[in-house]
């Protein structure tokens, strides 16, 4: 009976001291002055760098405004979206970003955020092919290609209902335009935000179709153990919808594309 108790106390306190070795981040980022967010740039409009390398877009306004609600500055980190997770995890930022969905599987991983915006996949094709594709089975053909980006829920979704098109993997959103617009790719697939936006740029040249892939909500992630720093972004998050703050931001960004001025500074 003794032996029972002193194994039960035992894992007790290594319980207890896995809780108290684990330091707390947002008091660190506060004591440091500093909060860093891992992202990657090209995913507009929500993150992008101008040629002069300024970050802008809905997701740095957003931490820009999130960091002097705590008092630090913003250091933003540019990785590829493949090592986005890798780097939260490793303790490389505090957050990660770039228009990404919630997902059962990545919830094993990560925290998220309260949800920043609602949205989905949307499928893209040359406008000459207007009259040819229509929806996703007139694409799942054989010789068709459809343009999707490393580790994007659209191309997950591809994978898991696809039988006969082939899927082309690109690192960039810029590179699955680009495969468009150069007959690479007969459509490409990506979140709606950005495929209304590529529309806007290239009046004319591409048609969204009308049936999403799906519906997805937005957010930000965290380590699993930040408790105190997602609490706190989230009451940002509230504070920040209630002064209006968030509704311009989106207007900006996500419904208009007047923020593309910035990207000539």
């Amino acid at each position: 009976m003794l032996k029972k108790l002193l194994l039960l106390f035992f894992f007790v306190s290594l319980e207890v001291f896995a809780e108290q070795s684990v330091p707390n981040q947002l008091e660190k980022i506060k004591t440091q002055k500093e909060l860093k967010v891992c992202t990657s740039a090209g995913y507009a409009p929500f993150e992008v760098r101008t040629a002069k390398g300024k970050w802008v877009g809905f997701d740095i306004l957003m931490f820009d405004n999130f960091a002097k609600y705590l008092n630090v500055k913003l250091e933003l980190v540019d990785i590829r979206w493949e090592g986005i997770f890798p780097a939260l995890l490793s303790q490389k930022c505090d957050f990660i970003t770039g228009g990404m969905s919630i997902t059962e599987e990545r919830k094993k991983v990560i925290n998220f955020s309260d949800v920043i915006y609602k949205s989905g996949n949307s499928l893209v094709i040359s406008s000459h092919n207007s009259s040819k594709f229509k929806n996703l089975q007139d694409l799942d053909k054989e010789g068709v290609k459809i343009a999707v980006k490393t580790g994007n829920t659209g191309q997950q979704y591809l994978e898991k209902n696809l039988k006969n098109a082939k899927l082309l993997r690109f690192d960039t959103n810029s590179d699955l335009l680009t495969a468009v617009l150069k007959n690479r790719a007969d459509a490409f697939a990506q979140d709606t935000v950005f495929a209304l936006m590529a529309s806007h740029e290239n009046k004319g040249k591409l048609v969204i179709l009308s049936e999403k892939l799906n519906y997805e909500d937005l957010a930000v992630g965290v380590r699993k153990q930040d408790t105190e720093l997602l609490n706190k972004f989230n009451s940002f998050l509230a504070d920040w919808k209630k002064s209006g703050g968030y509704g311009k931001a989106v207007t900006y960004y996500i419904e208009s594309d007047k923020w593309t001025a910035e990207l000539k500074n």
